[in-house]
């Protein structure tokens, strides 16, 4: 009988030795996430839980575009006007050269560039929000605009524009409120609400904002705008 069930038992044993191989392999057996890599030695940890949506300052799905905007006209397009507001009342607007504009750090490095922006009243005449656009020769060079424009101000807790992005309370020459800064491509673009309460306007008016330049980069029409209520 001994001799008889010997390899049955082995069989069974094999079993067991191949089972427990497979499990430290992997990040735990019956687990149902990512299964792609090994664990470490003893068989690794449990997989964390995927983040519902991109850490703060990374991509939230944004085409990160190569196409440089050169055309003044390109810039009004991708500009908030009346008729993606909502029927907010303008208040002023304008599209010229970069090399003029507070943030550029020198008139020749900005050459060739253009600054927009656009500012429509929410209530009254002290609330308003605010739409700028700075164009830029390369993504690197956009990269380098959203740190020397947002990087300096406190921080706020928003969801994430465009290929990245900071939010910030600022302060100061008249400027003051919550303000939005990202990089849309090889664009860097800010929107921010003074004078009264920033919520929703400003993560409305931030993405919008975000789709229209995206869809200029595309070589469409900007046709985003807030929602309708």
């Amino acid at each position: 009988m001994a001799t008889t069930n010997r390899p049955g038992r082995r069989a069974a044993l094999a079993a067991v030795m191949i089972t427990g191989v497979l499990c430290a392999g992997l990040t735990g057996c019956g687990d149902t996430g990512d299964k792609s890599g090994a664990g470490g030695k003893g068989g690794g940890s449990a997989a964390k839980p995927r983040p519902s949506s991109p850490a703060p300052g990374k991509s939230s799905g944004t085409p990160d575009s190569a196409t440089v905007l050169t055309d003044k006209d390109q810039v009004k397009n991708a500009l908030p006007d009346l008729g993606a507001m909502g029927g907010l009342q303008g208040v002023s607007g304008d599209v010229t050269t970069a090399d003029g504009h507070l943030n550029c750090p020198s008139p020749r490095s900005c050459k060739g560039q253009w600054f927009g922006h656009d500012k429509f009243a929410l209530s009254g005449g002290t609330h308003y929000v605010n739409f700028q656009i700075t164009t830029y020769r390369t993504r690197q060079d956009a990269k380098d605009g959203l740190k020397r424009e947002a990087g300096r101000y406190p921080t706020l807790s928003k969801p994430v524009f465009g290929n990245e992005s900071r939010a910030y309370t600022r302060n100061g020459g008249g400027l003051d409120g919550e303000y939005v800064t990202m990089r849309v491509g090889t664009v860097v673009a800010t929107t921010f609400v003074e004078g009264g309460a920033a919520e929703p306007m400003l993560t409305q008016g931030a993405r919008m904002f975000a789709e229209r330049i995206a869809q200029v980069e595309a070589g469409r029409k900007a046709t985003a705008t807030l929602p309708q209520y």
